[in-house]
Formats: structure tokens, sequence, C-alpha cells
């Protein structure tokens, strides 16, 4: 039984994905001490994700348009900053994984097709070959049966009208002569019994 090989790289790109959520999460707390991190990239998602949550609560309960969607507090607005950017890193992580594999998946069948491709135009440059070949043997064949015509007419010796005879034209004439010899034969039986 032959063993197949391990695939490392999947079992990498698996490991890489289940390290993304501690690592997010300490990225995550890490943001949510940093003023400018809590400031620029934490509170303004979560406030802006609280107020698109919020109208289109109210857009599917059918209770009309808010006219001002209250902001969260402060806390809360980094806590759900935080939840969102963790989740924001484990789907780039996933999604950077996914597009790795794809890529790969893409350069193997490009490989694949590229032998393809090479092997059909040995097959067409070893067909060209041997069609060339035919060509000159040809062409080689016909000059040395005019040679030889010339070298005949020349020593006055005549040549044969068909070199080859087929097999066809061999088993016709055979089965023809059987048949002529019981014949004569059976001819012959008949005349010296009269």
């Amino acid at each position: 039984m032959v063993v197949g090989v391990f695939p490392a790289l999947k079992l990498g790109v698996l490991l890489f994905k289940q390290i993304s959520k501690p690592l997010a999460q300490v990225i995550v707390n890490r943001a949510k001490n940093h003023p400018v991190f809590r400031t620029y990239f934490i509170i303004p998602p979560a406030q802006f994700y609280h107020w698109a949550e919020v109208k289109c609560k109210m857009y599917l309960m059918n209770l009309g348009k808010p006219t001002k969607v209250a902001k969260l507090n402060e806390q809360m607005a980094i806590e759900l900053g935080a939840s969102l950017m963790g989740e924001v890193i484990i789907f780039s992580v996933a999604g950077g994984c996914l597009m790795f594999e794809y890529n790969r998946q893409v350069a193997k069948e490009a490989k694949k097709e590229e032998l393809r491709q090479m092997q059909i135009q040995k097959f067409v440059d070893d067909i060209q070959a041997l069609y060339e070949t035919t060509v000159k043997q040809d062409a080689e064949l016909k000059y040395l049966q005019m040679s030889l015509e010339e070298l005949a007419k020349k020593s006055k010796f005549k040549l044969p009208e068909k070199n080859i005879k087929t097999d066809n034209d061999k088993n016709n004439n055979k089965i023809s002569n059987e048949s002529t010899t019981t014949n004569t034969k059976d001819q012959d039986k008949n005349e010296t019994q009269s």
C-alpha cells in the first residue's frame, strides 16, 4: 500500500486559522487599552454598527423611521467595537487562507495544463517528423526505381512488370489452379470410361 503525501500545508492553514482566535483576542485587548486605537478603530465602527442595526430593526418591524439613533455609551461601544474587530481579524485570516489555497490550486491546475499542452505538442512534433520521414523515403524510393529503370534500359535487362504479388492474388491463383486441375482429372476419367 502506497502512503500518500502528508498535507502539511493544509494542516498549517488549519493551525493558522485556530491560532487566529486567541491572536485576535490579544490584539483586541491591546487595542481597547490604547487611546488612538480606541478612538479611531474601535468606537466609530461600533457606533456605525449600532446605528445600522437599529435602522434595520425599525424597518423590519414596521415601527417607522427613527429620527435619531441614540449613541452607545463608551464602555458598550468599546465592547462592541472590540468584538467587531476580533471578528474582522478572524474573517480576514480565514479569507486569506482561502485565497492562498485557491491560488495554490489554480497554480497546480495551470501546471497540469501546461504539462498536458507540452505532451500534445510533443505528439504533434513526432507525427510531423514521421510524416517528413515518410515523404523523404517515398522520394528516395521513386529515385531508386527510376535509377533501376535507367540501368535496365542501358543493360537491356527486362524488369518484371510486377515485382510483388499480393497475398490475395496468390490465393486466387492457387484456388483457380486447383479447380482447373480437378476439372482436367474429371474429364480424363470420363474419356477413359467412354
